[in-house]
């Protein structure tokens, strides 16, 4: 099976504009660990578009290096036409994802990834926290700048970002009301309308992974998230695959987070990240309908090849994929910028 693995950032789409550093480096990393796992698994063909500035990867069937937007409009369609399937990772931001798996559907390729519907609620936080809380789940209070007044969430400190970011990028933190309210007031109405605010929940942050299909959701692993303030911006610096402890009571709780969120949104499929803060119940604050850097540890977890649940569900659907015991080790992902992101037993 021949698979494109469309991975945004790297894939020459950006070649005419400076890459964005910290994106580039996780979505090479994340590129890297899923072509090494597909291309252990017999019969499978990874196929990639590439920036003409980045190395080739290994593991490798084709790569397409890409010099212009001429040339990358040529070379995706020529993928699309070439492969039976494609597995898209890419921002959701300004509906890019969901762009992307409509218009593999529009093909009659395969998608490895969420369906449209879904990824489009996802990609909202607003959205996100109405479905969920909806569905009895603990969500973060969440209002939009625009309406967000200075005794909106009295005495606390304030997290302001895009409505359908990805990542840490463009997530704010404010001591309190009066910071954010100056900051606000030096901010054009355009940009009130695009973010949003939620109050900082304090405890532990947290993600965890799942694998998704048919409204039903496996829980792979909880991963420790090391979130860093500098400056007033909030980044990811370090994420502990593995590194929930919890009992199974704990488990069981976590593991109905995973099974609403699926319900909710059945067009989840194959891996979808979720984050959380454990303050001390999970409060769930986004849903990301896509690989995620957690992915680059979870081979190493599991100590197997994450891919193959991924090809057994497309082949032979949920209720053929058997996930082993619940993994012992725990792998330290680091995304400090200027290291290199790769997984290393704890």
């Amino acid at each position: 099976m021949k698979i494109l693995v469309y991975e945004h950032m790297t894939s020459g789409a950006l070649c005419t504009e400076p890459l964005p550093g910290q994106p580039v480096r996780e979505g090479n990393a994340m590129l890297q660990a899923l072509l090494k796992d597909l291309a252990g698994n017999q019969g499978v063909q990874p196929v990639i578009l590439r920036d003409f500035r980045l190395d080739i990867p290994s593991h490798t069937h084709r790569c397409h290096y890409v010099r212009d937007l001429d040339d990358f409009r040529r070379r995706w369609l020529a993928c699309l036409d070439y492969v039976d399937g494609v597995l898209p990772i890419a921002p959701e931001t300004d509906g890019l994802l969901a762009e992307i798996q409509s218009w593999v559907l529009k093909t009659g390729k395969r998608l490895l990834g969420c369906r449209p519907e879904a990824t489009a609620i996802a990609a909202s936080k607003t959205r996100t926290a109405e479905c969920l809380a909806a569905a009895g789940l603990t969500t973060a209070p969440t209002v939009w700048l625009k309406d967000w007044q200075p005794n909106t969430f009295p005495g606390n400190a304030l997290v302001c970002k895009p409505d359908d970011g990805a990542g840490s990028t463009g997530v704010l933190y404010f001591e309190n009301a009066t910071a954010l309210n100056t900051w606000k007031q030096h901010r054009s109405p355009e940009t009130w309308e695009k973010e949003i605010v939620q109050p900082y929940i304090r405890g532990t942050a947290a993600s965890l992974c799942l694998l998704c299909a048919e409204a039903e959701a496996h829980l792979l692993c909880g991963n420790h998230q090391q979130i860093q303030i500098e400056n007033g911006a909030m980044r990811l610096t370090n994420i502990t695959v593995n590194g929930m402890e919890y009992s199974k009571l704990d488990h069981k709780i976590f593991q109905n987070v995973a099974a609403t969120i699926a319900s909710v949104l059945p067009g989840l499929w194959g891996f979808v990240g979720v984050d959380l803060v454990l303050s001390p119940q999970p409060v769930v604050l986004e849903i990301n309908p896509r690989l995620t850097t957690s992915y680059v540890g979870l081979g190493a977890a599991y100590g197997m090849n994450p891919a193959t649940w991924l090809l057994t569900l497309l082949h032979k659907g949920m209720g053929a994929v058997e996930l082993p015991p619940q993994p012992n080790p725990k792998v330290t992902v680091s995304v400090e910028e200027g290291l290199a992101i790769q997984a290393t037993h704890c």
